[in-house]
């Protein structure tokens, strides 16, 4: 209700929430949010980011605020901003300096050669792209990696030019529930400039978590975690 009044009343705001997902992983299912994309991303005015680490969480915070600004000084109403971040090992970057943009997907590495697949990774999740990459890597199969960065306002051209690469087959993995997450965004965003894909979506069918040590126990439960995404990227291309 706080987001639909300050889109509704033109006074935006810009917040930063944690505890994505699984990660409050000790606290169990009331404190685990597995529905927040779908429940921010169709707000008017609103643009919703899923933080993959410090590094660009201060890059873009610092880019929301200077644009924040700027709008204001110019007598224009600028958009809401929302920021999610994991709080269990949130990695300092994934690459030396990496750019960050509050409207492009941020292509995170790219075997060379032909890769067969892109893997697109949520907020926290883009670790365990990253890291299903490398094994894919050893079994001989190249891929692109791909963070997702603004939500629900997709990058099409960015995963468009990947999917041209890799012969259209796409793994997204989120910590998230599928109803309503970024594969769903993903795949009606190419659907309706109509790209040609085929997509694997990796996250939460339908349940509540629970108790856990640490988010990785979860993710490895729920299939989400780099092994599952590796044996998605090899049922997608036929593999296994």
């Amino acid at each position: 209700l706080p987001m639909i009044m300050a889109s509704l009343s033109e006074a935006p705001l810009i917040a930063v929430f944690s505890h994505t997902g699984f990660q409050d992983a000790a606290d169990g299912a009331s404190h685990q949010a597995l529905s927040y994309l779908s429940m921010l991303s169709s707000i008017p005015h609103v643009d919703v980011f899923a933080l993959s680490c410090s590094d660009e969480a201060e890059s873009l915070m610092t880019q929301t605020i200077e644009n924040f600004a700027k709008d204001r000084k110019a007598g224009k109403v600028p958009n809401s901003t929302v920021f999610f971040l994991g709080r269990e090992n949130f990695p300092k970057s994934f690459a030396s300096g990496a750019k960050y943009s509050l409207t492009k997907a941020q292509v995170i590495s790219e075997t060379d050669g032909h890769p067969s697949v892109t893997l697109i990774g949520s907020g926290s999740m883009v670790q365990q792209a990253v890291e299903a990459a490398a094994q894919l890597k050893v079994k001989g199969i190249g891929s692109i990696v791909i963070n997702l960065g603004n939500h629900n306002r997709i990058d099409v051209d960015t995963i468009k030019q990947a999917l041209q690469k890799t012969q259209g087959h796409v793994v997204t993995v989120e910590d998230h529930q599928l109803t309503g997450g970024a594969g769903q965004m993903v795949a009606f965003a190419l659907a309706q400039k109509q790209v040609p894909f085929k997509i694997k979506s990796l996250g939460v069918h339908g349940e509540f978590g629970q108790s856990a040590y640490t988010s990785m126990d979860l993710y490895k439960k729920h299939g989400m975690d780099a092994g599952a995404v590796v044996k998605a990227a090899m049922e997608i291309l036929g593999a296994i």
